[in-house]
C-alpha cells in the first residue's frame, strides 16, 4: 500500500447506488467490504482503488432495514455482500446472489440443484436492468415469464407487491423498464407495459380477497388521492391501520383523473382500480375535502400524516402578453375536459407550446374538440423533447406539426378574437443543470405566428399551503429525509410530485410505498418487507430460440376514427398475442 493516497466519504443508505455508480464511471475497483456491528446499526465499509487511491465509502443501516447491494454494478462484490448476509443476518436489496448459496458449479452441485425437469441451474441470478429501472423496483422478469407461461393470476399479484395500479400504469407509464431491455439495442424492447395492462384487464378490476393485517388501533390520514397517496393508502390499510384519504377534488386519482386524456386513460378504469385497492386495505375516501392545517388532522385524533397534493399549478411561460384570453393552460384545458366534462370552443387553428407528454396531450384533445390545424413549437430538437417517442408519433399519425429550435418572446393581440406570438428562432448551446442543451436565441430571427388559441404546456409547479407549515426547497417542494421521507415535522411525511417535482406516476408510486413503510415503523411496526426476488428454476430458451421473434405492437384504432373521439386509441392484446409477447425475454437475469 505504500505510496497509496487515502479518502473518507459517508454517504447515506439511500445513495449507495449512486455512489457505486460514479465510483465505477470513473473507473474504480471494488476492493473488499468490512461490517461492524454497532448495536442499533450496522457500519458498512466499502474500499476501492482508482490509480494510486484508496477510496473509503462508509454507510449505515439501521437493525431491521435493508441495505443497497452494489452489485448491480459491480457484480464481483457479491461474495463480499453474501458473507456479511450471512455473518450479521444483514440483508441487501437487489444482491446478485448465486444460486443456492454455491458460488462456482460442480458435478456435486450440479446434481444437488437440477431439479426433475432437467433445467441446468444458472452459476448465479443478478437483478435485470428492467427490474433496476424500475422506480417502484416491480420484479418484471417473473411476471414476464407467469404471463408466458398462461398464468395471468400469479403475474397481477406479482406487480401488486410493489405496484397497486397496473390497469393505470399499463396505459400510461412512461415505461423505463423497456428502455433498460436488453431486446431495446435492436429498436424491439418487450412490450413490458402492455403487457401489465393485458393482466389487469384480463384479471379483472373487482376486489381481491386479501389478507390484511389486525387493526392496529392507529389513524393515517392522507392529503391527496393521486398515484402516491393511493399507494401509501394501500399498504398502510393492509398493515393495519384506519386510513383516511382526503382529497379537493369529487373523484381520486389527482393529476391521472384531471391530466390525462380520457383516451389514454379510461375514467371508469381509474376510478375501478383505486376504489377495488381502497375496499382491499378498508380505506375511506372523502372527497370534496381541502385540508390547509395539519394541526387540525392531529387534533382529530390521527397519528400521522402523509401529503401528496402533487403539482396542479401550470408554470409560466415569463413572456410578455402571457394573460391573453385566447392563451390557456394545458392543465386548464384538461380539468374542462375532464373534469367537467366540458368542450371548450378552440377555434380551427391552435399552437401548443411546449414538449413533454403534456404538450402531446394539449395538441392531440385539441383535434378532438374540432381544431383543424395543431402545431407544437419546441425551443429544442426533436431529439431533446422529454415527451415519450411513442406520444410523439401518436401526435404525428393524427396530423399534428411541429416546429422545432422555436421559443416564444411575447404574446400580442391579433383582434377577430385571434392571438399572435412572437417567436425568436435558437441554437443549441451548452448543456444546462439538467445535461439538456441549452436553446440561445439567434438575434434577428423573430417570426409571428397567428392562432385561435395558444395553450401553454411547459410543465407543473409545486404550491404547497403555508398552514402546513413544513420546511421547503428554493422551488417550494416539501423536503424529506431521502430514506425515510419525514419532513422537518415528526409525523408528518410527504411524497409524489409535491416531493419530486413534476415526475412520472411510477416514480409516485414508490414515494408511496417507501413512506407507507416508514410510517408503519415510525406507528411502531415492522414496516413493509421488501418483495423477495427469489431464484427460480425455470426453462431458458437460448437466444436462437427467440432472437428472430418480432415485437408485437398493441391493436390501435384506425386514425380516422381516433381524432374524432376520446374513445381509448391503444387497445389490448389477444391471450395468443400476450403469452408470445412475454416469450421473447431473454431472461437476462439467469446467469450462466
Amino acid at each position: 500500500m505504500t505510496g497509496k493516497k487515502f479518502s473518507y466519504e459517508e454517504v447515506k443508505k439511500a445513495s449507495m447506488i449512486a455512489k457505486a455508480r460514479e465510483l465505477y464511471h470513473s473507473n474504480a475497483r471494488f476492493m473488499t467490504l468490512v461490517c461492524n456491528d454497532r448495536g442499533d446499526h450496522f457500519e458498512l465499509i466499502y474500499y476501492f482503488e482508482r490509480e494510486s487511491d484508496i477510496l473509503e465509502i462508509r454507510t449505515k443501516v439501521r437493525k431491521g432495514e435493508v441495505a443497497q447491494s452494489v452489485t448491480p454494478i459491480y457484480s464481483c462484490a457479491f461474495l463480499a455482500e453474501n458473507e456479511v448476509k450471512d455473518g450479521f443476518g444483514l440483508n441487501f436489496m437487489d444482491l446478485a446472489a448465486d444460486a443456492g448459496g454455491v458460488l462456482l458449479r460442480t458435478s456435486e452441485t450440479e446434481t444437488l440443484l437440477k431439479p426433475a425437469t432437467g433445467v441446468r441451474p444458472p452459476l448465479f441470478w443478478t437483478p435485470a436492468r428492467c427490474y433496476l429501472e424500475c422506480p417502484a423496483r416491480t420484479n418484471v422478469p417473473r411476471y414476464l415469464r407467469e404471463i408466458a407461461e398462461g398464468k395471468f393470476e400469479q403475474a397481477y399479484e406479482t406487480i401488486l407487491e410493489v405496484n397497486p395500479l397496473p390497469a393505470v400504469l399499463g396505459r400510461i407509464c412512461l415505461a423505463p423498464c423497456e428502455t433498460a431491455c436488453r431486446r431495446a439495442k435492436n429498436g424491439e424492447p418487450i412490450s413490458i407495459r402492455a403487457l401489465k395492462r393485458f393482466v389487469a384487464d384480463r384479471v379483472g378490476l373487482k376486489p381481491r380477497k386479501v389478507h390484511r393485517n389486525p387493526l392496529t388501533g392507529k389513524k393515517v390520514a392522507i392529503i391527496g388521492a393521486g398515484p402516491a397517496g393511493v399507494t401509501a393508502a394501500y399498504y398502510l390499510g393492509l398493515l393495519g391501520h384506519s386510513v383516511v384519504v382526503f382529497d379537493k377534488l369529487p373523484k381520486p386519482g389527482g393529476m391521472l383523473f384531471v391530466g390525462i386524456p380520457k383516451y389514454r386513460l379510461p375514467k371508469d378504469i381509474l376510478f375501478a382500480e383505486i376504489e377495488a385497492r381502497f375496499k382491499e386495505a378498508g380505506v375511506e375516501f372523502r372527497p370534496n375535502n381541502w385540508i390547509g392545517d395539519l394541526d387540525e388532522l392531529f387534533a382529530q385524533g390521527f397519528d400521522a400524516i402523509f401529503v401528496a397534493t402533487g403539482a396542479h399549478e401550470g408554470a409560466k411561460l415569463r413572456v410578455e402578453g402571457e394573460e391573453h384570453p385566447r392563451v390557456i393552460d394545458v392543465l386548464d384545458l384538461l380539468r374542462e375536459v375532464n373534469l367537467y366534462d366540458r368542450k371548450p370552443e378552440l377555434g380551427e387553428r391552435v399552437l401548443v407550446i411546449g414538449g413533454g407528454n403534456s404538450a402531446m396531450d394539449a395538441a392531440r384533445v385539441s383535434l378532438r374538440l374540432g381544431a383543424k390545424e395543431v402545431w407544437i413549437y419546441y425551443r429544442r430538437t426533436r431529439n431533446e423533447m422529454p415527451a415519450s417517442p411513442s406520444e410523439v408519433e401518436a401526435a404525428e399519425a393524427e396530423g399534428i406539426k411541429f416546429n422545432f429550435l422555436a421559443a416564444p418572446n411575447r404574446i400580442m393581440d391579433g383582434g377577430k378574437g385571434k392571438v399572435k406570438v412572437g417567436f425568436i428562432k435558437t441554437k443549441l448551446g451548452k448543456p444546462d443543470a439538467a445535461g439538456r442543451a441549452r436553446p440561445e436565441p439567434i438575434l434577428g430571427s423573430e417570426f409571428i405566428v397567428e392562432a385561435d388559441t395558444v395553450i401553454k404546456a411547459i410543465g407543473q409547479v409545486v404550491t404547497v399551503p403555508d398552514g402546513f407549515k413544513l420546511e421547503r426547497d428554493d422551488k417550494g417542494r416539501i423536503k424529506v429525509d431521502p430514506e425515510t421521507l419525514q419532513t422537518s415535522r415528526p409525523g408528518i411525511f410527504a411524497g409524489g410530485d409535491v416531493v419530486l417535482g413534476p415526475s412520472s406516476a411510477i416514480e409516485s408510486i414508490a414515494t408511496g410505498r417507501k413512506a407507507a413503510s416508514s410510517i408503519d415503523l415510525f406507528l411502531g411496526g415492522g414496516g413493509l418487507p421488501e418483495p423477495k426476488l427469489e431464484l427460480e428454476f425455470i426453462w431458458r430458451p437460448s437466444p436462437d430460440d427467440v432472437i428472430n421473434m418480432k415485437r408485437i405492437n398493441s391493436p390501435e384504432l384506425p386514425v380516422e376514427r381516433r381524432v374524432s373521439t376520446f374513445d381509448e386509441v391503444e387497445q389490448p392484446y389477444s391471450v395468443e398475442d400476450a403469452v408470445r409477447e412475454a416469450s421473447r425475454c431473454w431472461k437476462c437475469d439467469w446467469y450462466e
